[in-house]
């Protein structure tokens, strides 16, 4: 028997030195998965790709180009002509002022694709995912009933410190009308899947910067009066965390702000800690995804033990699996399904908004679609496709690209649409000034009314 294995072991290190293609036949083992941060005081190193070069932008440029054209998990590209897309963005990448603008058009090329997963990041953006970072103003805003409203404030940041609020609306950036400034950033930003998700990706021009550069702004007040303001871009921490407690209702309540793998043990805990509440709420407001494994894992907790639930059907290039090993392991199956872990049986609400991603959609898609919870709030990303790791890039950039597409059992997809709210509870500037969480009030509500009409249903038996 040991002669066998010995045998064995030796024809399959000679087949794996002479055909890894075979072996990994969609490049799994050579990239690197979901990033898990470094630890908080590691210091962030400099920037890699400092003066590629034309034969380094060039190498970089090819590399992207060719991987999308080869593996995007639409064979037809989305419709996309991709070798225009190439001619476009070649000459401009390759004339750019500074590698941190070459790797910007890189981003923008592969954003014509419509695709929020299929992006270019940077040495020094690769770097601040890898740590759970971001350098910001600390205040994210949106358009608002015509305005630009500031929709949330780090406690930690300066914007906090110089008295800017949510409900604020935000009038001039750097001397320039606020608007027209909005404007010239979804001018230059990459496409995204979606308007919300071009929103995001305008909003962090404005927002993001170098670390202590500094930005003036403008401000108005809820009273309408004006403040101006010079804020200072500062480092934020950005790891995802779990928070749970009863809310005064008698209802559960459950915020997860990340799907990192490292979060389930947590998460399920939380959902068992309130496995008596009559209705829970899951707030996955702001929660832009993370670990579809984690999704299914959670999302079982939700149904009756042992029950098998077909969830939906996943979309690759070939219409195979995805597989390592000579096609011997099914990485990820075709046809989607979970086995119930009966954790929480009761009613459930899901509460998202225009910066629930990914993850987050297919958590609240999949309850959504199976009867399970219902969904409160404003209306997702649409932002529901996969990679499988980022792919290293020349010069130290990072890939991602889709390689999974999902559809529900009615075939219906939320890429590019987002999960539609059951109740919806459009954001108010009103609320905002105030700090009236109304879509959580609904969600109290639709649970309250769950129980009311489980009370008095008929019930069958002893």
């Amino acid at each position: 028997m040991n002669t066998i294995r010995r045998t064995a072991a030796l024809v399959l290190a000679a087949v794996l030195a002479a055909a890894c293609a075979a072996l990994d036949p969609n490049d799994l083992l050579s990239r690197q998965a979901a990033p898990a941060g470094a630890p908080p005081d590691t210091p962030v190193p400099p920037p890699a790709g400092i003066g590629l070069g034309e034969a380094g932008r060039r190498a970089a440029l090819d590399f992207v180009w060719t991987t999308v054209n080869e593996r995007y998990y639409d064979a037809k590209l989305n419709g996309v002509d991709w070798n225009a897309a190439r001619d476009r963005w070649q000459p401009r990448a390759l004339a750019a002022g500074t590698d941190e603008e070459f790797w910007d058009c890189l981003d923008r090329m592969t954003g014509e694709l419509r695709d929020s997963h299929t992006r270019v990041d940077s040495p020094r953006r690769a770097e601040e995912i890898a740590r759970h970072e971001s350098v910001t103003l600390g205040f994210a805003f949106r358009p608002l009933e015509g305005k630009l409203a500031v929709t949330g404030v780090n406690p930690e940041s300066d914007a906090f410190w110089a008295g800017v609020r949510p409900g604020m609306t935000l009038a001039e950036v750097a001397g320039e009308p606020a608007h027209a400034a909005y404007a010239k950033a979804l001018a230059e930003a990459r496409e995204g899947s979606t308007a919300q998700a071009k929103h995001l990706y305008a909003s962090r021009r404005i927002l993001a910067g170098e670390e202590g550069s500094t930005a003036i702004l403008a401000f108005a007040r809820g009273d309408g009066t004006p403040f101006a303001v010079s804020l200072m871009r500062l480092r934020a921490k950005v790891r995802p965390r779990v928070a749970q407690r009863m809310l005064p209702s008698g209802f559960g309540y459950i915020r997860l702000t990340g799907w990192e793998q490292s979060m389930q043990g947590r998460m399920i805990a939380a959902i068992e800690s309130l496995k008596d509440a009559p209705g829970l709420v899951v707030d996955l407001r702001g929660n832009p995804g993370g670990s579809a494994l984690m999704v299914r894992n959670v999302a079982a907790q939700f149904f009756a033990k042992k029950d098998k639930v077909a969830i939906g059907r996943t979309l690759t290039r070939t219409g195979k699996p995805i597989t390592l090993a000579f096609e011997w392991i099914e990485v990820v199956k075709l046809e989607q399904e979970l086995e119930g872990k009966g954790a929480y049986l009761r009613p459930v609400v899901v509460l998202v908004n225009a910066a629930s991603g990914s993850g987050s959609e297919l958590f609240a898609g999949i309850l959504q679609s199976q009867g399970r919870a219902k969904v409160v709030g404003q209306t997702s990303c649409g932002c529901l496709l996969a990679f499988m790791g980022y792919a290293s890039v020349p010069g130290g950039g990072k890939l991602a690209y889709s390689e999974v597409g999902f559809a529900f059992p009615d075939g219906r997809r939320i890429e590019g649409e987002g999960v539609v709210p059951d109740v919806a509870v459009p954001l108010a500037i009103a609320d905002l000034l105030v700090d009236r969480d109304r879509a959580l009030e609904e969600a109290q509500a639709v649970l309250k009314r769950a129980n009311v009409a489980a009370a008095q249903s008929p019930r069958h038996g002893p």
